[in-house]
């Protein structure tokens, strides 16, 4: 099922902002363009996985490192400085001593962890795990997150599990990361779901 993509710029400017900037509307046409090409129909997922990103990037729509980092080095200190607080109780960030690789989140959706980049350059045919700086690319990103949501890549859960004959907007946020933020982002979900009527 195509998406209405005029329909649904008009509903986010109701919805969310007036303006765009151009990364932020590469994004959703990245997201759109493989929606369009998938097969896939229904549209709660598509609302979902579209407010997931927004949450994810912190509203930016393109691919982002962990911490909202311009470069790994920081990513590698944010995550670090996580685990030395308390907040984590494993530091992911730290170079793999196989690759010299860190494994910290990138992308629309953060993958995070050495055995999820395998896991997932395997899903998608990439080498994540040789290439982490892979998720950064928009295309790429789309893919993970879409593959990762599908088919339960990382949690487990995805997304048959929560919209099937019922709906359910905020425990959906248990494909990505438990209950965290869940009521926020079962809002905007709910919000983009009208804008792609």
């Amino acid at each position: 099922m195509a998406i209405k993509r005029k329909e649904f710029y008009e509903g986010y400017r109701k919805f969310f902002r007036p303006t765009l900037s151009q990364s932020e509307v590469d994004g959703y046409e990245a997201m759109f363009d493989y929606w369009d090409s998938s097969g896939l129909t229904d549209l709660r997922w598509l609302a979902y996985a579209i407010a997931t990103a927004y949450h994810e990037t912190g509203e930016l729509m393109e691919p982002v490192r962990e911490g909202f980092c311009n470069t790994d080095a920081c990513s590698i200190n944010a995550v670090t400085d996580l685990f030395d607080r308390g907040i984590i109780g494993v530091n992911y960030a730290l170079p793999d001593p196989g690759t010299g690789k860190s494994y910290f989140g990138r992308g629309l959706v953060q993958l995070t962890f050495a055995a999820n980049y395998k896991k997932m350059g395997k899903e998608i045919g990439k080498d994540l795990y040789n290439h982490p700086e892979l998720a950064l690319d928009l295309k790429t990103s789309v893919e993970i997150l879409f593959k990762g949501m599908e088919k339960g890549l990382f949690t487990g859960l995805r997304f048959a599990d929560f919209f099937n004959s019922g709906t359910d907007w905020v425990h959906a946020r248990k494909i990505i990361n438990d209950m965290d933020r869940a009521n926020l982002i079962a809002g905007y979900a709910q919000d983009f779901f009208v804008s792609l009527q």
